[in-house]
């Protein structure tokens, strides 16, 4: 019986901004860890849920540097991201739950600012 490897890639989905765009969803937007690349994410949306990928590109963003306001010598920095552009063959729709959600984002009024 052969050995089946599960990996261990965090890749989080990010919302599209419009509805239009996540009715037929052909481009989809993930976030993940900076080591992963273009083919291990490829083979992971191919084999776990089945997705005909065309094509993936990336983008590496360092982490914001943020001080201490108190002690302006003491200095963090947010993890590393990667953001990841996956192009589908064939559209597909994303569950009604996150249709909801753009759709009231989309009927409430932008903040006045002052």
């Amino acid at each position: 019986m052969p050995k089946i490897y599960f990996p261990n890639i965090p890749l989080i989905l990010k919302r599209p901004a419009t509805l239009a765009a996540a009715q037929g969803a052909q481009e989809l937007v993930f976030k993940t860890v900076p080591s992963v690349g273009k083919v291990q994410i490829k083979r992971f949306l191919q084999s776990v849920y089945d997705l005909d990928v065309m094509k993936v590109h990336t983008i590496n963003y360092e982490g914001k540097k943020k001080r201490d306001r108190l002690n302006p010598m003491l200095s963090r920095r947010d993890p590393d991201w990667k953001q990841v552009y996956v192009v589908l063959a064939n559209p597909i729709d994303l569950p009604d739950h996150v249709k909801a959600k753009i759709e009231s984002q989309e009927s409430e009024p932008p903040a006045e600012t002052k």
